[in-house]
C-alpha cells in the first residue's frame, strides 16, 4: 500500500482535484448509510485516507466517485461495530439495498443540485440571501429574518414564496426539454 507522500506531484495534484470536487458526493453517501452525521463525518475523514493510501490503485478514465464511495461502502462495513449501540441500527441487507440506492441515486442528485444552483442565481439577491443564510448550519429562519431586516413572519412568508420558485425552476430544468 502506498502512503501520500509516495504519490508523484502529479498523481497528488489529481486526487487533490478529485477529493475536492467529489467529497461532498462521497459524504452524501456516507451519511446515507450511517444514523449520525458526526459518525458520517468521522468515516468521511477514514475514507479519505484510504483514498490517499490506495489512489495509485485507481484507474485513471474510470468513475472515481463510484471507486470512493465502494472504499467509504467498506469502511462502514469495518465499523459498523461502532453503531452498534446506535438507537438506529440497520441489518446488512437493509445497508446493501441503501447503498446501492444511494449509488444510483448519486446522477439524480447532482442534476438537482447543479439546476438548484443555477436557480438560486436567479433569484434577487435579497431574496437569495435570505435562503443561504437560513440553511447556513447553526442559523434559523430568526437569525435569517434578522439578518435580512425582515419580521419573522415577512421572512416566513418569503422563505414558503422562494422555496415554491425554486421547486418550480428546478422542476422545469430537470423535465425533458428544461432550459439551464
Amino acid at each position: 500500500m502506498g502512503s501520500p507522500a509516495e504519490l508523484t506531484p502529479d498523481n497528488q495534484k489529481r486526487l487533490m482535484a478529485l477529493m475536492t470536487r467529489h467529497q461532498r458526493q462521497i459524504f452524501a453517501y456516507i451519511y446515507t448509510l450511517v444514523p449520525r452525521r458526526h459518525d458520517a463525518e468521522d468515516l468521511l475523514q477514514e475514507t479519505s485516507l484510504v483514498i490517499c493510501e490506495k489512489f495509485s490503485e485507481f484507474a485513471p478514465g474510470t468513475d472515481f466517485v463510484a471507486w470512493a464511495c465502494q472504499i467509504a461502502y467498506w469502511r462502514i462495513r469495518y465499523s459498523r461495530q461502532k453503531f452498534a449501540r446506535s438507537k438506529v441500527v440497520f441489518d446488512q441487507t437493509v445497508l446493501d439495498a441503501v447503498a446501492q440506492t444511494a449509488g444510483t441515486m448519486m446522477t439524480e442528485l447532482d442534476e438537482r443540485h447543479e439546476a438548484l444552483g443555477h436557480c438560486l442565481q436567479k433569484l434577487p439577491g435579497r431574496d437569495r440571501e435570505l435562503v443561504l443564510t437560513r440553511y447556513e448550519p447553526g442559523c434559523g429562519v430568526e437569525e435569517a429574518a434578522r439578518r435580512s431586516g425582515r419580521s419573522l413572519d415577512a421572512a416566513y412568508k418569503a422563505l414558503m414564496r422562494i422555496r415554491k420558485l425554486l421547486f418550480d425552476c428546478v422542476s422545469h430544468q430537470l423535465a425533458p426539454g428544461g432550459s439551464a
